[in-house]
C-alpha cells in the first residue's frame, strides 16, 4: 500500500468554495445566471448553459469551464483565480468531476 496518491478532489469540499467565492456573483447568486449557466451545483455545470456543458467529467480540455479559467477570460473583472485555484477545479474534472454526496434536485 503506501498513499502516495493524493486525496480525492470533491465538488463540495474543494472546488464549490472558489467558485461561490469568484463565480457565483453572476453564475447563481440572487437569480443570476449569465450566459444560462448556474454554478451553485456540479450537475448545473454538466448541464451548462448557452455554451453547451461547462464541465465535462474526465475530460478537462474539453470542458468549457476549464478553458475559460485557465485562458482567464472568467471570471471578468479583477478576481481572477491563482494557478492553484485553477489546478483545483482542473484536477476534480480531470478525476470525474465527483461530489461527496448526490445532488438535491
Amino acid at each position: 500500500g503506501g498513499s502516495a496518491r493524493a486525496v480525492e478532489i470533491h465538488f463540495e469540499k474543494d472546488v464549490r468554495p472558489i467558485l461561490k467565492a469568484q463565480c457565483f456573483h453572476c453564475h447563481g447568486e440572487d437569480g443570476e445566471t449569465k450566459g444560462g449557466l448556474d454554478a451553485r451545483l456540479a450537475r448545473f455545470l454538466f448541464k451548462g448553459g448557452k455554451s453547451g456543458p461547462a464541465v465535462v467529467p474526465g475530460d478537462p480540455a474539453g470542458s468549457h469551464l476549464v478553458q475559460l479559467i485557465r485562458s482567464g477570460e472568467m471570471p471578468e473583472g479583477s478576481g481572477k483565480l491563482t494557478s492553484a485555484q485553477i489546478e483545483t477545479i482542473e484536477r476534480w474534472v480531470a478525476e470525474g468531476a465527483k461530489t461527496l454526496r448526490p445532488e438535491p434536485e
